[in-house]
């Protein structure tokens, strides 16, 4: 009962009533969406009753999203234009033949809805989504460099993401790139691209600069030996109080038109830009501390993202960046009259007029101060072209906060147009996101990535205490199944909200087990790996069998099933993970629907153990791709809630 190529997927469309071949639509993926099987069915039937361009029709029909209101839509002024959508709706309708696809259609304003009937969800999805298994909801199309010759190779993907200051604590705008990036990394190895995940740290120029000189002033070895991470982060907040007055008063004096280089000549202010002379000229003493605090933050950073599922491939970071590289960068940009120099007194600055070149207004960059020392737009120059010609990536995508940064990467983007590489720009991509949330107020400031976490299995300890029902099914002694459910409850707050959108940071809220967060997600999964496991799931079904899963509730869960390729192909072109999340609870919510069939003790019936384990492939599947550990991979009690999909017995 195959489905995976299609000669078997047509044979095995006959076998349930349907014309073949399957009628063709250059748009159509029916080997990897089974919702455009409905569409080509669809697409054609309406071709037989209206003249037009068949692919216009194809493109026509959408999916309302919502299972109450149909599965399929088509758009009625879009379909035939300068018709009456009630006229056209009404005349086909009444024309509409029988297919053993489709119930009748129904008119809705401008569109004419239809749904698949009840009998042919479960003999389609079953057999299609077990072939597929973990491959149900990916295209490894996406990832051929040449659609034309599917030999060409796999595309390379770099995602740069979190990149957290190592002088400083770990904000929240890095936790969300933290958490974005590896989504969108995620996504793109499940459609079959070669990902590189960089975190590019801030390890280099001014504020490791003020680390540096706060060291030099508060350092304490037994206090480092101690607490290397919390007494460097100490240190730092000690030296920038001292230094934001002295910051405060540059700026004055510059508003008002004055020279701020004698305060800047002074106090910390000096020390900061000496350390970084220092560090740039190699000096040994400022080396040795330097590459000290780089290396104890990266040995505690890998530990901290490995508790929120996420790996790098490369730790990186402004420090590694090539010195000749930044050398050739700096000459391209004079040698093109792109850059220009900026004399003050005895300082000179090299800066770029981006208003000068391009008449936007995106204001002055400066690439080396009046120090000397490189600055971080210029070093991230030089990091694209380091990083092109290591990895000769096809896309290269950050994933930063859109605050300071607003201006930021469209003067890189502008820039490397400028020195002639706009071939090189055409591959890379800002994903940015609001970095607006109260993670400061709900944990304070100063915080490190270890408490962020340590304060969520922390609420999710209270939270499973509350329910304890809920807790003892996933594992309330097993402090493994604790952290991954607290790190779940964290993941699904933040990936349920929209990139663009402020929300809010409620450690309560996301720990509960309210519908649509994460502990409800791994609830229900593993209420649904524990009414599995002691079954053998099987496609020999009869029609009899058939009619246990044929009812408004199962297939009102079949429909959103049905839908999951189009929601991740969806979330692949807009790099949204909000609506992956909305699309999770919208099955955990119809299949506690299902569920409530078998309260009182009631064993599922041989149709209704397919649906679930149906259920269960396409939960994982999301949650895989969100970055969240599914509960099949903990131990509850003891037991791993392992669900054998081995057990499914396959008979043609």
């Amino acid at each position: 009962m195959a489905t995976l190529t299609i000669t078997e997927l047509e044979a095995f469309l006959g076998r349930l009533g349907l014309k073949v071949p399957i009628p063709h639509f250059n748009a159509a993926e029916v080997l990897k969406k089974p919702l455009d099987i409905g569409r080509c069915y669809f697409a054609d039937i309406l071709n037989s009753l209206v003249d037009g361009d068949p692919n216009n029709t194809y493109t026509s029909i959408l999916s309302p999203g919502d299972v109450f209101n149909g599965d399929l839509a088509v758009i009625l002024p879009r379909l035939k234009h300068g018709s009456k959508p009630n006229v056209l709706g009404v005349e086909l309708i009444t024309t509409f033949p029988e297919c053993a696809l489709f119930n009748l259609p129904f008119l809705d304003g401008v569109q004419l809805r239809i749904m698949f009937k009840p009998q042919i969800l479960p003999r389609l999805l079953f057999p299609y989504i077990h072939d597929q298994k973990e491959m149900y909801g990916q295209d490894t199309s996406l990832r051929v460099k040449d659609i034309s010759a599917p030999d060409s190779g796999r595309k390379k993907l770099v995602v740069d993401f979190s990149s957290p200051n190592i002088a400083s604590e770990f904000q929240g705008k890095h936790l969300r790139s933290t958490i974005i990036g590896s989504f969108i990394s995620n996504l793109h190895e499940s459609m079959g691209w070669d990902v590189c995940k960089i975190n590019y740290l801030g390890d280099w120029g001014m504020p490791i600069g003020l680390l540096g000189a706060g060291w030099e002033r508060y350092g304490s070895e037994e206090k480092f030996e101690a607490d290397p991470i919390g007494h460097l982060l100490e240190v730092y907040h000690k030296v920038n109080a001292e230094f934001v007055p002295e910051v405060v008063e540059s700026k004055r004096i510059r508003d008002g038109g004055g020279d701020s280089a004698e305060i800047e000549s002074k106090g910390v202010f000096a020390e900061r830009n000496s350390f970084c002379k220092r560090i740039e000229d190699g000096e040994e003493k400022a080396i040795g501390f330097w590459k000290r605090v780089r290396d104890v933050n990266i040995e505690n950073y890998t530990k901290l993202y490995a508790r929120l599922n996420v790996s790098f491939d490369e730790y990186s970071g402004e420090s590694q960046v090539s010195p000749t590289i930044i050398a050739e960068v700096e000459e391209i940009l004079k040698s093109k009259g792109i850059s220009e120099v900026s004399e003050e007194g005895e300082s000179t600055t090299w800066l770029i007029d981006l208003k000068k070149h391009t008449g936007r207004p995106l204001g002055t960059a400066i690439i080396r101060n009046r120090a000397g020392t490189s600055t971080y737009l210029l070093r991230e120059l030089a990091a694209v072209l380091e990083r092109y010609r290591k990895y000769k990536f096809d896309k290269m995508i950050y994933v930063v906060a859109s605050d300071q940064h607003t201006t930021h990467f469209p003067r890189v983007f502008k820039i490397l147009e400028l020195m002639g590489m706009s071939d090189l720009v055409n591959k890379l991509q800002w994903v940015n996101f609001s970095e607006s949330s109260q993670m400061s107020k709900q944990l304070g400031e100063g915080h490190m990535l270890g408490d962020i976490l340590d304060q969520y299995q922390t609420a999710m300890e209270g939270s499973l205490k509350e329910n304890p029902e809920k807790s003892a099914l996933l594992g309330d002694t097993d402090e493994e199944a604790l952290a991954a459910i607290g790190t779940t409850a964290l993941l699904a707050q933040e990936l349920a909200a929209r990139r663009a959108n402020n929300h809010a940071f409620d450690i309560c809220q996301m720990t509960s087990f309210d519908e649509g967060t994460g502990p409800d997600l791994q609830y229900w999964y593993a209420k649904l790996c524990s009414i599995l496991n002691p079954y053998h799931a099987t496609l020999d079904l009869t029609d009899e069998e058939y009619t246990f899963v044929e009812g408004e509730d199962q297939s009102n869960l079949l429909r959103y099933l049905i839908q999951y390729p189009d929601i991740t192909n969806t979330a692949y072109n807009t790099l949204e993970s909000a609506g992956i999340m909305a699309y999770l609870s919208s099955v955990m919510s119809q299949l506690s629907t299902c569920l409530g069939e078998l309260e009182g003790g009631a064993s599922p019936t041989p149709a209704q153990i397919m649906l679930y384990e149906t259920t269960r492939t396409v939960l994982e599947n999301g949650m895989k791709v969100l970055g969240i550990t599914p509960a099949m991979k903990l131990k509850v009690n003891g037991t791993s809630l392992v669900h054998d999909v081995e057990k499914i017995t396959l008979v043609d």
